[in-house]
């Protein structure tokens, strides 16, 4: 047996619509009655069943003969899907009011029947929503079920009340809607939590910051302009009907009963912090916190913040780079960057209300905004350096590997990815310049002037190891390193921070200049070296070919060493002529007849030989029978 659609189903169904247009919520309302008629032929349930004989109406009015099909506790408590028979259909008729609304959103003027359209479709899912929800109860149907479609009506009787103008009704059911909702929120935060549990946990947090917290704080403005800067939670609190049902159940669902205690009384995190950060102090500004949200949203940066670095502040970027990972920086940015959402939140709304005093609290808290931004990317700026950091160690590491004095193809991308950061630090050092009451402060934008000047010799010199050293781009770029370096005032980076701003101030400012100064120009000493070294071979290549045929032969420079070897030339032998080849000496006989010793006796005369042959033919006799051992060849 499946599980039964509640509000978690139909959250799902929802999101996986992407509703946005009329066209989105008309095909959603389409996709709603399929899984509406599926469940009826599942259930084996007709859509309309004959009415009774009591309640039949007059021979004129034929559809009071037949009445739609509603579960009663007895399904429920055999089949708990027939509460999918309600909820479906609730979400059906919801979803035609939001097509109407959608339809007439840029309208100027809704008419009468598309109003009246949107309001009895509204009433219809609240109808079906109250049914499912009583017969749950009269089932004893669990807890978080009854949670989930009280949650459920109270959003669609908010929104019924929001179109009739009933912000005091709207109001109230907006609070019970925040209250179970938390509460059903709470209860799925542990720390065995399955990952569908928190995917479910997800959905409930994205309907409340989405559409139950903002409406909620509509609906109390206009029921009570006091309640601008009130906590949600005091907002939720001070709507929410004491004997309702949903305070019963946030003490049972939630497993910690601590902060369901907190959820019923109204007390949050954010409105404790309001207590503890009453003022913000930016240099020489100062803001009172009235925002509950703002000031819940800066504690939780701090606490980050302190969790970081511990009781032991930072003392230079090196020791930031050197103790922390790049990604323990992560919580941190998260919570300062909370807060300047939250800060930007408050100015928006503030600057839309009617209040008397708009203008003197936005002015407070565009001074909290500053605060918040500052700090943001202070921190942005550290965890940067710790990448840049990394880098370099990786560079060094693989230079220090393979032997090599200069960046190979493996290391280009380091360099590439060095100066990207470069470019970025920059970036981040031009948004702290843009910041609303830093162009007054003199102080703080000398001080910007000078780590924007030494960020920027540092890109220069990553970009002049691109090029092959000693080459004309190279030179130029750590040149214009040195300039920037030479051009910054030291004195104005030792800034006076405040107790407040310690941590930032030291992240931003506390930079190595005179380290970065002696390599860059240790770099450049070395770089003119090899530019001046390469121009000279170029000046004697010049000349050399400028004087090619008067210049005297390699042969006749032994001692010396040559301006410039013409490969060529070498091997030109048309304009030698003091020098004569060799001819070939025929010494070869004489030295093969005496080292080239023989058996004696090889040469023998002829046995028969007559008496008639003189000693001229005995001779030559001799000498055939010599010829035909092949001992000839070595006669003188």
């Amino acid at each position: 047996m499946s599980s039964p659609i509640l509000l978690d189903v139909l959250l799902r169904e929802r999101t996986a619509a992407l509703l946005q247009s009329s066209t989105d919520y008309k095909r959603y309302a389409h996709h709603i009655s399929s899984m509406l008629h599926k469940l009826r032929i599942i259930l084996k349930v007709r859509r309309r069943i004959p009415a009774k004989k009591a309640g039949a109406a007059t021979d004129g009015d034929a559809k009071s003969n037949y009445t739609t099909y509603a579960p009663t506790a007895a399904d429920i408590a055999a089949d708990p899907r027939f509460v999918g028979l309600s909820m479906l259909a609730a979400e059906r008729a919801w979803a035609r009011a939001m097509e109407t609304k959608a339809a007439t959103e840029n309208s100027v003027r809704i008419d009468a029947p598309k109003r009246q359209h949107l309001r009895s479709r509204l009433e219809k899912a609240r109808k079906y929503a109250a049914s499912a929800l009583s017969v749950l109860v009269e089932g004893g149907f669990r807890d978080v079920g009854v949670m989930q479609v009280s949650a459920y009506l109270a959003v669609i009787s908010a929104t019924a009340a929001l179109e009739l103008h009933q912000y005091d009704n709207a109001a109230v059911s907006y609070a019970i809607a925040y209250t179970a909702l938390q509460g059903l929120v709470l209860s799925l935060e542990s720390s065995d939590a399955t990952d569908a549990e928190n995917d479910i946990a997800d959905l409930y947090k994205d309907l409340l910051t989405s559409t139950v917290i903002p409406a909620l704080k509509f609906s109390a403005l206009q029921a009570d302009a006091s309640l601008r800067t009130a906590a949600v939670s005091v907002i939720a609190h001070k709507f929410l009907p004491a004997d309702h049902r949903v305070t019963d159940l946030a003490m049972k669902i939630v497993k910690d009963k601590a902060k369901a205690t907190q959820l019923i009384a109204g007390t949050s995190e954010d409105s404790e912090a309001l207590k503890i950060l009453p003022t913000i102090q930016w240099r020489a500004h100062t803001a009172q916190v009235r925002e509950p949200a703002v000031a819940g949203a800066i504690v939780a940066a701090k606490a980050a913040d302190e969790k970081l670095f511990g009781t032991q502040l930072p003392a230079t970027l090196a020791d930031v780079s050197t103790k922390l990972k790049a990604s323990a920086f992560d919580s941190s940015l998260l919570g300062w960057q909370d807060a300047v959402d939250a800060a930007h939140e408050a100015i928006t709304d503030t600057s839309t209300s009617a209040v008397d005093d708009s203008q003197a609290r936005v002015q407070e808290l565009y001074i909290v905004s500053t605060y918040a931004k500052y700090n943001y990317i202070a921190r942005r700026i550290a965890r940067d350096s710790i990448l840049e950091s990394n880098i370099r160690s990786s560079i060094a590491k693989k230079q220090k590997r393979t032997g090599a004095t200069t960046f190979g193809k493996a290391n280009m991308s380091n360099m590439k990815a060095l100066s990207v950061l470069y470019d970025t630090v920059l970036q981040s050092l031009t948004q702290i310049n843009d910041l609303p009451g830093v162009a007054v402060d003199d102080a703080l934008s000398d001080a910007l002037l000078s780590v924007q000047k030494y960020y920027r010799s540092l890109k220069f010199s990553t970009d002049a190891d691109k090029f092959p050293q000693g080459s004309a781009e190279s030179v130029e770029l750590l040149q214009k390193a040195v300039d920037a370096l030479d051009s910054l005032d030291e004195m104005a980076l030792n800034l006076d921070p405040s107790t407040d701003d310690d941590i930032s101030a030291r992240l931003l400012f506390a930079v190595d200049v005179p380290t970065a100064r002696a390599q860059i120009k240790k770099n450049l000493a070395s770089a003119m070296a090899v530019a001046d070294a390469t121009k000279l071979a170029k000046e004697r290549k010049a000349t050399a070919l400028k004087n090619k045929d008067s210049l005297p032969f390699a042969i006749e420079q032994l001692n010396q060493t040559p301006d410039f070897v013409d490969l060529e030339r070498l091997v030109d032998l048309k304009n030698i002529s003091t020098i004569k080849p060799v001819p070939a000496k025929p010494v070869f006989f004489d030295i093969a007849f005496n080292f080239i010793a023989y058996d004696e006796g090889t040469l023998k005369a002829p046995e028969a030989v007559t008496s008639d042959v003189s000693a001229e033919a005995a001779s030559v006799v001799a000498d055939e029978a010599g010829d035909k051992k092949g001992k000839w060849f070595w006669r003188r």
